[in-house]
């Protein structure tokens, strides 16, 4: 018996689908169905490439949703995508932060949840730091790095990510 239907048959934990994923394309029902085993909340069929790693299940996917190879998602508190999100290969969901006291950096982290918006387009390598909201139809730039809440319907880029422009069509200055 293949491992994915053995895998199947049983509630598994995150660290054995993250292996699973880690060598496997196993197609979209078969990577749903596991994703649902581990407590990760899927709305439609979402297209994941592997390998793709993640720590607690603590995600809501939506319909269509497209997560490419090597994605990395720490998700001590819950990651929410919506419907249509696509995010490029690499992409870095990071829900958990240090202190910044060197005395308190190992004992104390926070934690605090992603939200990436309807039709969103995430670039290749970037990274979305913790409490961040990307708004609907919003698109990040390949190896930016998002510290801050982006509205809908713009485009940002760079490190730290930066407003570009408008994509409804309103002026750059506002």
């Amino acid at each position: 018996m293949m491992l994915w239907l053995y895998e199947l048959k049983k509630t598994i934990k995150p660290a054995e689908y993250i292996r699973l994923l880690d060598t496997f394309d196993l197609g979209k029902k078969k990577s749903n169905r596991l994703l649902r085993k581990t407590g990760v909340v899927t709305e439609g069929n979402a297209v994941i490439r592997p390998p793709f790693y993640f720590e607690r299940g603590r995600m809501t996917l939506g319909r269509n949703v497209l997560i490419n190879s090597g994605c990395i998602f720490l998700d001590q508190a819950a990651i929410t995508i919506g419907d249509g999100a696509l995010l490029g290969p690499q992409v870095r969901l990071c829900t958990t932060t240090h202190d910044l006291d060197p005395e308190k950096r190992h004992s104390h982290t926070r934690s605090m949840p992603i939200t990436i918006g309807a039709n969103a387009w995430i670039g290749a390598g970037a990274v979305v730091l913790p409490g961040v909201t990307i708004g609907e139809n919003s698109v990040i730039g390949a190896n930016s790095v998002v510290t801050a809440d982006v509205p809908a319907n713009a485009v940002y880029a760079g490190t730290p990510a930066r407003f570009k422009k408008w994509l409804d069509g309103r002026a750059a200055v506002e």
